[in-house]
């Protein structure tokens, strides 16, 4: 079961003042998920910086966060808070993204409601791609009940295919 953990007040706040931005380029939200994605970093940054290591925030194309000297772009992935995320969801990359020159990527859920995260895992680029799927816009996802499509062309990888945090948070 992948354990669920409680934002703080203070994350929150912090995440809502990472960006001043409202539309990322290429942005399939449009900019309407940006929270989701600074929440992410705020948390994986509160992570790494309880236990030790040097972490600095840099916003790049190719990653968010350098976490002892490992370039780190952040992946943020909403769910909704009436569900437990499960092992075997997908987590994906646009088809545009491919490129970014990063060493890791870390998966982080966090809920629609902003109240709570999870840590699904990392994977470094190469190891994301040579196991993933491919899926076009449109297409639906075998995953998703039937209702769900793909909003873009991406790269799909399921949760359980991940490395796991070894630290406790």
């Amino acid at each position: 079961m992948i354990n669920l953990l409680k934002t703080t007040t203070n994350q929150i706040e912090r995440a809502k003042e990472l960006y001043t931005f409202s539309n990322l380029k290429g942005s399939i939200t449009k900019g309407k998920s940006n929270i989701y994605g600074a929440l992410g970093e705020i948390v994986v940054y509160d992570y790494f910086t309880k236990n030790g290591s040097i972490v600095s925030f840099k916003s790049t194309y190719d990653y968010d966060l350098i976490i002892s000297n490992y370039k780190v772009d952040v992946k943020s992935k909403k769910f909704t808070s009436k569900f437990t995320p499960k092992y075997d969801w997908n987590l994906n990359i646009s088809d545009f993204n491919t490129t970014q020159k990063c060493d890791y990527y870390f998966f982080i859920g966090v809920s629609d409601d902003l109240k709570s995260y999870c840590f699904y895992g990392y994977i470094e680029p190469i190891n994301f791609y040579n196991n993933s799927v491919f899926n076009y816009k449109g297409q639906i996802d075998p995953n998703g009940n039937g209702i769900w499509k793909f909003k873009s062309d991406c790269y799909n990888l399921k949760i359980s295919n991940l490395n796991k945090f070894s630290v406790d948070v």
